[in-house]
């Protein structure tokens, strides 16, 4: 039995370039030239002659092949209020109910550039931010996922650099994942997995609200008002369609360049938001509200919609504390809503809700419209962007795009 490995890589590293052992010895001891050379001394001494070939070569071997076929790179922030480093990235071994994808388009969100710049959640550094993203499946522990699958993520990138969007190879578990058409145009819907997770899992575990009945989706407005302050947000956007879908009359707040966009999405009645004492005025004559839902989440929005309503419940995606005099009125914030939707929550999303409304061609859903920056070398300068305030659009990139 020959002890020599037949793959390319080990005859490269054994040989030398050209077949010279001497160039590669030049060259000093990697990782993979440090296996062959202990490969007689574990041989003799540890797992005899077979065990030693045949274990050393398959399983170093398929590792570096691995790490080959997924060659990663990513947009490293390696501590706080440090800029994006551009830098190799590791892809660790699937757990189970995983998925590896290799990412078409990842978008870019508030609380991206807010966790760079701002202890608003808790994370660990270095990190890989982007939280949703789209592409193919490349490597599954799923069942339900296969290789070769279109599909759109919402990712956990607070739990590790590897769940991050910001890279060309991604990590998402199963109850995040949606698989979609493979025509779907997923510069397009990139844009809305973070805002539609989010909003469904506000509307049915904080704001008791019902979800839409797919049979019927353009019902009336009988079952109540609720109050989505700022509109043109992705969060807002999605929060007024799902809304209008299900039954309810919609009352959002919009700066007057934005106001068509948000009446386009259904909403029943927009406020342009021109000065505080109109708003608080026009938010009073729609009273009361079954729900209310700050898609701005500051201080100065609550105590607008606090002196509004007087007393109930203002669901924020920022959390923020109101004064002391608006006592009667409680701000609910879940740093990681996604983590908690129901089982039949999930089911409505990522079975029926996501792969109707991207369809191509399907007007079901107004996907917040996006803007393409570039590759992972545009994150910092769209980050830096999306601090400054973007609205009524998502910043993308591309990471594999060279």
């Amino acid at each position: 039995m020959s002890s020599a490995c037949a793959c390319r890589r080990c005859n490269r590293l054994s040989r030398g370039p050209g077949g010279n052992d001497d160039v590669q010895r030049q060259k000093g001891f990697n990782a993979m030239s440090m296996v062959h050379h202990l490969r007689p001394w574990i041989r003799r001494h540890l797992l005899g002659r077979f065990l030693a070939t045949r274990y050393l070569h398959t399983n170093h071997c398929l590792f570096f092949d691995m790490t080959e076929k997924f060659a990663n790179k990513a947009a490293w922030i390696r501590a706080k209020r440090e800029p994006v480093v551009i830098d190799d990235a590791p892809n660790p071994e699937l757990a189970e109910h995983h998925v590896r994808i290799k990412v078409a388009y990842t978008a870019i969100n508030p609380l991206d550039a807010k966790l760079q710049f701002f202890d608003v959640l808790p994370i660990k550094f270095p990190a890989i931010l982007g939280l949703e993203v789209t592409g193919k499946v490349v490597e599954t522990h799923c069942p339900q996922f296969s290789v070769g699958d279109t599909v759109l993520a919402s990712l956990d990138a607070l739990s590790g650099p590897q769940y991050g969007g910001f890279q060309k190879y991604t990590i998402a578990q199963m109850g995040h994942i949606a698989k979609i058409s493979d025509n779907a145009d997923l510069s397009k819907v990139v844009t809305s997995p973070v805002a539609l997770f989010t909003t469904i899992y506000y509307f049915t575990k904080e704001l008791h609200l019902d979800l839409p009945d797919l049979s019927n989706l353009s019902p009336e407005p009988t079952k109540g008002t609720v109050l989505v302050y700022s509109g043109s947000s992705a969060t807002g956007a999605a929060a007024i369609q799902l809304a209008v879908q299900a039954g309810y009359k919609v009352v959002t707040t919009s700066s007057s360049r934005n106001a068509d966009y948000v009446r386009s999405l259904g909403a029943h009645v927009v406020i342009e938001r021109t000065s505080e004492d109109h708003v608080i005025s026009a938010l009073k004559a729609e009273l009361p509200y079954i729900a209310v839902y700050d898609n701005f989440g500051t201080v100065d929005t609550g105590n607008v919609i606090a002196q509004a309503i007087g007393k109930g419940t203002i669901i924020t995606l920022v959390p923020y504390n109101l004064p002391s005099k608006f006592s009667d009125v409680v701000v609910k914030f879940q740093a990681t809503p996604e983590r908690h939707l129901s089982a039949s929550s999930k089911k409505f999303l990522i079975e029926d809700y996501f792969p109707l409304i991207t369809k191509p061609g399907s007007t079901v859903f107004k996907f917040q419209p996006g803007r393409l920056l570039g590759g992972l070398d545009q994150v910092q300068a769209g980050l830096n962007e999306q601090l400054k305030g973007v609205s009524a659009k998502k910043l993308i990139v591309a990471p594999n795009q060279e």
